[in-house]
């Protein structure tokens, strides 16, 4: 799991997570089995991992908000409209 607020002096903003909508056999917010930052453990089932911007967007760690690809919208940019791509 990750902590919203990081970096050296914690002034650093995580965005919203969420599933990227373009890869609908995986979920990549389900860390079970998925090996922790550094090798040490596994992630139990019912851990979730972070995903920044749904893998759709960029963010913007000074405000964590996202900015959305083309086609791809919501606050996580988890939502898909007709011009993605």
């Amino acid at each position: 799991q990750e902590p919203e607020w990081f970096g050296h002096d914690c002034s650093l903003r995580h965005c919203p997570t969420g599933d990227d909508p373009r890869t609908l056999s995986k979920d990549e917010t389900n860390c079970f089995n998925v090996t922790a930052e550094g090798g040490f453990g596994t992630g139990q089932n019912g851990n979730l991992c972070h995903v920044d911007c749904s893998n759709r967007g960029q963010c913007n760690y000074f405000t964590g908000q996202c900015k959305c690809f083309t086609g791809y919208y919501g606050d996580n940019c988890g939502a898909m409209s007709a011009l993605a791509k």
